[in-house]
């Protein structure tokens, strides 16, 4: 696999790069659990959390209010915070399957992988616009992984496992054996 490039030169779409400070934090991170793209992506796994933070306590609750203002301010406490996650988990949906279609219909670097040659990049390989999709998830999950923990009462010991298992998974997308 030395014919590989490493993952430093792969294209990435996101114009603005992750601050050198903010790298340097995860690196430590990426480095004790063998995530060597992680800190590349850094700033969008935390732009993420704080767009999915803000949807859940701002975004939903105005929102919902609006559209039944005769059935949402009436939920209980743990009805509402429910609700919110429901809504907040159908915008990650959308977000991640527009990304995915994208990177189907429009991600030349991995359009040239699809030849025989290139079976190792379609196993192991990485690019940017990959990154950022796994950026968006990893930052679902970890908010994900809050809201189990904080709310354990509501959601179950179960979803807090589903929780911990999909930031464990998708963070596997950050490990590059290039």
């Amino acid at each position: 696999a030395s014919h590989l490039q490493h993952p430093a030169s792969m294209l990435d779409p996101n114009p603005i790069k992750a601050p050198a400070a903010l790298q340097a934090v995860f690196q430590r991170i990426a480095d004790f659990f063998g995530l060597p793209t992680l800190p590349l992506h850094a700033h969008e796994v935390l732009f993420a959390l704080a767009m999915y933070t803000f949807i859940a306590n701002v975004v939903s609750p105005i929102l919902s209010t609006r559209l039944f203002p005769n059935i949402y301010p009436k939920f209980s406490k743990r009805t509402r915070i429910s609700w919110d996650v429901h809504v907040v988990s159908f915008v990650q949906s959308c977000v991640i399957n527009s990304l995915s279609l994208y990177v189907i219909l429009f991600d030349e670097e991995r359009k040239n992988w699809r030849s025989d040659s290139n079976w190792e990049k379609r196993i192991w390989g990485y690019d940017g616009m990959s990154g950022l999709l796994q950026s968006q998830a990893l930052g679902y999950f970890l908010w994900d992984l809050y809201m189990c923990s904080r709310y354990v009462h509501i959601f179950g010991w179960g979803m807090l496992a589903h929780a911990i298992s999909a930031v464990t998974v998708f963070s596997f997308g950050f490990v590059s054996f290039l």
